[in-house]
């Protein structure tokens, strides 16, 4: 039982958290601040009024608003000129995983002059990288504790990041107030999208005993929660469930990496607009299915207690997890097919090869052949 466990971020967490934001500011010394907002959001009353208090403060140096579900590098580049201010100390992003991974960049470009695409990759900053506050408006996406942010190179029809320990946010307020205003839709895609963090940090190989019970928890909420939160989306105690799981699930992502369906996901977002969520919740039970099939044991010790009672075989409870994860994913209406989409499947394959790293972190044997029956049971015909 060896393992490193570090959570950098400062998180503050619970009904009303981000109307702490503003003493951070003052404790921190903050007094010049640049804002990345969702324009979906920015209207809100919960929004609205945290972006009041901010210009009330004086503190606000610069608002942006974010109007892309999927960001390239080019639209990096044309935000950049609205946080040229050279005394802007900090970068808030107020939003979903898109919005705060575009705040993330801002907090690079201030001072790293050279085109966006420039950043691309690890550590590729020269000059520092402005703290980041992280002020999520879903629940799923992770980008508020992670040390990534993702955009698509529209030349090389790529999603790549800049990452590295500096674009890490060091503040994340996870107010679920924030997140009452969430219509349906993104509620559903950044739910799932926390559910297929939890499953894939569980089995990865580079898990660890913190990261599965953080990754179980974390799932075992968002599952019991997240369904009848879309018949009732004005009800807090559903959505503060369904932020406290997802975030127990990007904490056990960090701690053990992602796997094929993250990884298949992305071909999905770049050349057919598919969200990352969906995208890896529709490839999601084809993968445990896959892994169940060729013998992994292990999904069963994600099951709440009421669905272990019914079988105590460990091959039982897999199939268990399976049709669970099946029955749920119909009733929020995730796709199980990718119909309406002409997908060419050498370059699916291939975009989704460069992404080895994710797919040697499933348990078992995860290569072009895997990938190629996935899509094709994914995409009949």
């Amino acid at each position: 039982m060896n393992f490193s466990f570090q959570v950098s971020t400062l998180v503050d967490f619970g009904t009303g958290a981000s109307s702490r934001l503003l003493r951070t500011l003052t404790q921190q010394g903050f007094t010049s601040v640049g804002i990345v907002v969702d324009h979906n959001v920015i209207n809100t009353d919960a929004v609205g009024d945290l972006l009041a208090g901010l210009k009330s403060s004086g503190s606000v140096s610069a608002i942006s608003e974010c109007t892309v579900s999927e960001p390239s590098y080019g639209d990096l580049d044309n935000m950049r000129g609205q946080f040229s201010l050279p005394d802007i100390q900090a970068i808030i992003g107020i939003g979903g995983g898109s919005t705060i991974d575009m705040a993330k960049a801002m907090a690079v470009l201030v001072h790293n002059a050279d085109s966006a695409i420039t950043y691309r990759g690890f550590d590729k900053m020269k000059k520092p990288v402005l703290p980041i506050i992280a002020v999520p408006t879903t629940a799923g996406t992770g980008s508020e504790i992670t040390p990534n942010a993702s955009f698509i190179d529209t030349q090389a029809k790529r999603k790549m990041g800049i990452n590295g320990e500096q674009v890490r946010p060091k503040y994340a307020f996870l107010d679920p107030e924030m997140t009452l205003s969430c219509p349906l839709k993104p509620t559903i895609s950044s739910g799932v999208d926390s559910m297929v963090h939890a499953i894939e940090a569980f089995v990865a190989k580079r898990t660890n005993p913190i990261a599965r019970h953080f990754a179980a928890e974390g799932f075992k909420r968002v599952l019991k929660s997240l369904p009848p939160l879309t018949e009732r989306l004005d009800d807090i105690a559903l959505r503060t469930e369904v932020m406290y799981g997802a975030f127990l699930s990007g904490v056990a992502l960090m701690h053990s990496g992602t796997g094929p369906a993250a990884a298949m996901s992305y071909p999905l977002s770049v050349h057919y607009g598919v969200s990352h969520g969906i995208g890896g919740g529709i490839f999601m039970p084809y993968v445990v299915r896959h892994n169940i099939d060729e013998g992994y044991l292990g999904y069963g010790n994600m099951l709440p207690d009421d669905l272990m009672k019914n079988d105590k075989d460990l091959c039982g409870l897999e199939e268990v997890f399976y049709q669970k994860l099946a029955e749920t994913w119909a009733f929020l209406g995730v796709p199980d097919t990718l119909g309406g989409h002409e997908i060419d499947p050498d370059t699916f394959i291939s975009e989704t090869l460069e992404l080895s790293g994710a797919l040697e972190q499933n348990p078992v044997t995860f290569g072009r052949e895997e990938v190629a029956k996935v899509l094709s049971l994914a995409c009949p015909g």
